[in-house]
């Protein structure tokens, strides 16, 4: 950059005033172009380069930043007002992209950088000689899509030329759509349109006479909420779908509400109450069945802000009732509704969306979100759906194969119409899908559940869709999912997690050995004949029924069912006897399972969960305890 001399003469920057608007009252001032002005204070190297100031509307890099404030005469505190990563920290759209290709990318979608809106009352301005000769301010607010007002003439902004109808200041042509409009002439005052069609327009944007689109009172309730939270000096938390978050999470939700309402009409109608607003969406791209269309391209559109101010407004106010919502209960029942809850997840627009950017959303959004999109994620998945929808302090090695009694008897004992062997499936499927993403499959593959055996895996396969169906037909649709999503808090709260895997790798060729089994053997001691009391059944203390205790065991210890345990005694049998001795554990676990257990039974559980007591530290300790190793020696 060739060392220059500041400006002989500048312009100090008004408050709220864009790097664009700046230059165009300088360069009017100076009797120059906007281009030339440009090169001359460093913020374009060559005439043939000054692409500017769209690219640098977001933010400048340091040097150049302060040598264009020593050029003007100006504090860098003042030139950095002028961009829009001034209010990067509270609006997540205006942060410097992390490729340095600003404006280029999908998070900047939520910024005017080719257009702009305008007050014509405020570019007309004279409160000051220079406002006077030069005009108010193009405010660098106006660039942000929540200021849709301004409330000091209680006003909708507008965003076309009433001679010409273009837009204003609209950067596309045919040259690439980096450049102001008429970028390089040098007679045009700040105010006036700079629209080319069939010749100059040249009309004067801060005519007062303009007609005026009064600001309704809840609009202008809102329009002042909004400007305080993008306020740095305003609201350190907000309340959003039942949690406290930032302004950053705030405005990535209400982004998202947006995308959602206008991805999902015609099912949003009932939310919208603009005629304005409405009668956009049903001008948009439709299908057959007179649904919006959801092709890549339109959810594209559907994510970019109107520059139309009264509708964009109402649609804000509507993202906002939504997020207004007490729990995230409450907005997962609007959201179900409005994407329709009988699609999957890779059909609706909105959603498949949602997982290609990923905002960083408030708790109570991605805990909502989370309980619409996972639950009924299948096999073939778009590959933005394996990953997490939102971080977890658990993990899926802290989830146990099959569900802990406590866990059921506290959230879902109470829910009936269904057999609890499919809840507590299920339920722990969920859990895992919520820590690792993707999936029913993936969380059972990574949950070690889906064996050799193509009947087990059936069965697994079976739990969620009978669950989910289940869940479907209750009076509350979404208990089911509240009562996953109170448990999962519960998790992510915890410190004293469980690695459950641990103990299955542990004791993944674990049986009970001689030394515990005699100890066993002797608490099963009954008197007369060999039979159990109350029971006719004989006594049995073979290794079939060490095979038995074993499994159990390992079922208590890894919280899991009898099917994945390893079976090391059985299998040293001959196939004949390993089918009769695998009936027999299936006998026994229903008799648990259905609190029919014979006396004999209970004397060996009993038996098995002080042993139970005495692996699960060590295990969790990470030591590997040995087969003989018992409380009782």
């Amino acid at each position: 950059m060739p060392p220059l001399r500041p400006l002989a003469r500048s312009l100090p920057p008004l408050q709220d005033e864009s790097l664009p608007g700046f230059l165009l009252r300088l360069a009017f001032r100076l009797d120059t172009s906007p281009v030339e002005l440009a090169v001359r204070t460093g913020l374009a190297d060559r005439p043939d380069q000054a692409a500017l100031p769209v690219p640098y509307l977001v933010g400048l890099p340091t040097e150049r930043r302060q040598h264009f404030a020593t050029m003007i005469k100006a504090t860098d505190a003042e030139v950095a007002a002028m961009l829009l990563d001034n209010h990067g920290s509270r609006f997540p759209p205006a942060r410097p992209s992390a490729t340095g290709r600003n404006g280029a990318n999908q998070h900047h979608r939520w910024l005017f950088l080719h257009a702009t809106r305008y007050c014509p009352q405020c570019l007309a301005r004279q409160d000051t000689p220079l406002e006077r000769a030069f005009g108010g301010a193009w405010k660098i607010s106006w660039r942000l899509p929540p200021v849709f007002a301004c409330l000091e003439h209680g006003r909708f902004l507008e965003h076309v030329c009433p001679a010409c109808k273009s837009l204003v200041l609209h950067t596309a042509t045919r040259h690439g759509g980096k450049r102001l409009p008429r970028w390089r002439e040098d007679v045009l005052h700040p105010s006036q349109c700079r629209a080319y069609l069939d010749g100059p327009c040249g009309h004067r944007l801060n005519d007062e006479s303009a007609p005026n689109h009064k600001l309704p009172r809840k609009y202008r309730t809102f329009q002042k909420y909004l400007l305080e939270v993008l306020d740095p000096h305003g609201p350190e938390t907000i309340r959003v779908i039942g949690h406290e978050t930032s302004p950053a999470h705030y405005f990535n939700d209400l982004r998202s509400a947006c995308h959602l309402l206008r991805t999902s009409w015609p099912n949003s109608r009932h939310l919208l109450d603009d005629p304005e607003l409405v009668a956009s969406l049903e001008a948009g791209v439709l299908d057959s069945a007179g649904n919006i269309s959801r092709s890549k391209f339109f959810r594209t559109v559907s994510d970019t802000p109107q520059l139309a101010a009264r509708s964009h407004a109402a649609l804000l106010l509507a993202a906002d009732r939504l997020l207004r919502s007490t729990n995230p209960d409450a907005f997962a029942s609007q959201l179900r509704i409005l994407t329709t809850a009988d699609c999957r997840p890779s059909k609706v627009g909105w959603i498949r969306a949602f997982l290609e950017t990923r905002p960083d959303c408030s708790e109570g959004f991605l805990h909502a979100v989370s309980s619409v999109i996972e639950t009924y994620a299948g096999e073939n998945l778009a590959r933005n759906l394996k990953r997490p929808v939102r971080a977890t302090h658990f993990r899926p090695e802290h989830i146990p194969q099959f569900l802990e009694e406590d866990w059921y008897q506290r959230y879902f004992a109470h829910m009936d119409g269904i057999a609890t062997v499919h809840l507590r499936r299920t339920v722990a499927l969920r859990l895992s899908q919520t820590a690792s993403g993707g999936s029913i499959h993936k969380a059972a593959n990574r949950m070690g559940l889906y064996l050799g055996n193509p009947a087990i895996t059936a069965r697994i396969a079976d739990s969620p869709k009978l669950a989910h169906r289940w869940a479907r037909t209750r009076p509350n649709p979404l208990e089911f999912e509240a009562a996953i999503r109170d448990l999962a808090a519960e998790l992510d709260a915890r410190d004293n997690l469980i690695d459950y895997e641990r103990r299955r790798k542990a004791l993944a060729n674990w049986c009970i050995g001689t030394e515990p089994w005699q100890e066993i053997k002797v608490r099963i001691a009954v008197p007369g004949g060999g039979y159990a009391p109350g029971g006719g059944f004989p006594k049995d203390l073979t290794d079939r029924k060490r095979n038995i205790g074993s499994v159990i065991l390992w079922a208590l210890v890894t919280q899991s069912e009898h099917v994945f345990a390893p079976t090391p005694i059985c299998d040293q049998q001959d196939p004949q006897t390993q089918k009769k001795w695998r009936m027999s554990v299936d006998s026994v676990w229903a008799r648990m399972r259905h609190r029919t257990t014979r006396p004999t039974d209970h004397i060996l559980i009993t038996a098995l969960h002080e042993y139970a007591a005495y692996l699960t530290p060590i295990i969790d300790r990470g030591e590997t305890p040995s087969h003989d190793a018992n409380p009782w020696s």
